[in-house]
């Protein structure tokens, strides 16, 4: 590493502490929490941050309803769940269909595992399905790493099956990107109803950005989902995921009727 590129990624360590954390350590919990936000189809949310560069996204699952800056803090209103967006047209996706040093397209145990979906009827799933049993192991803490050495280990957290799901899609020519949030779970290591760090894939599937989260499979709940970034999959901690991480220790949420 030169001393230009060392001087970056000092800066970057003492902007976002968090990069030197395991951001599982992280969970937001959620003031004025009530059970009917587990069944809702859309939900609302009021999150605020000291970090007046705090963002979220905007996806088919998500909608600012409203930003401001109030004494200091910068405070984000969303909705989440089933948006009524128009469907994906004239989107550029070729940068989500490229292949990266972490995606490993031409590796022998992408190209495999790609082929065994070519015929299935309902691919995205199938994906889902296929890589949350492959993971066998599900353990947190380990860095990000290739598709092709995932495949291999059958070890990881949220962040592997992101990179394997992401990998095997692109291969099927299925535009796919990593996302970087939080999932509100109703028990995580012993604690009930908070947000915690997460990543997934979004898929463009008939003209819609679908939601393919392969480390739970299965019905999938769009309102717990709080997207900060998209990871570009590139380099292990790019700028906004940085940020993302950061963003999650320095957070409160509060529910808001829809």
């Amino acid at each position: 590493m030169n001393n230009s590129a060392s001087a970056v990624m000092v800066s970057l360590l003492l902007a976002f502490p968090a990069f030197t954390s395991d951001p599982f350590n992280y969970y937001v919990k959620v003031k004025n929490f009530t059970e009917r936000i587990l069944s809702e189809k859309a939900s609302r949310f009021r999150l605020a941050s000291n970090d007046a560069g705090f963002a979220l996204l905007e996806t088919d699952y998500q909608k600012i309803v409203n930003q401001r800056v109030i004494g200091g803090r910068k405070i984000i209103e969303i909705r989440t769940g089933m948006i009524d967006r128009p469907p994906a047209e004239n989107e550029s996706t070729c940068q989500y269909l490229a292949d990266t040093k972490f995606l490993n397209l031409d590796s022998p145990e992408i190209t495999r595992s790609a082929e065994k979906f070519k015929k299935s009827r309902n691919i995205l799933k199938s994906v889902e399905d296929f890589v949350y049993r492959h993971i066998s192991e599900k353990m947190t803490g380990i860095p990000l790493m290739p598709a092709a050495q995932i495949f291999r280990n059958r070890q990881g957290d949220c962040t592997e099956h992101s990179v394997l799901a992401a990998a095997v899609l692109r291969k099927l020519k299925i535009p796919s990107r990593a996302v970087v949030g939080m999932y509100l779970t109703d028990t995580f290591q012993g604690r009930k109803n908070i947000f915690v760090y997460h990543m997934w894939v979004e898929a463009l599937h008939d003209r819609k950005w679908r939601i393919v989260d392969a480390a739970m499979p299965g019905e999938k709940h769009p309102n717990r989902y709080i997207a900060f970034a998209y990871h570009n999959l590139k380099t292990e901690a790019p700028l906004p995921y940085l940020r993302a991480v950061s963003s999650i220790q320095n957070l409160t949420c509060e529910y808001r009727a829809p």
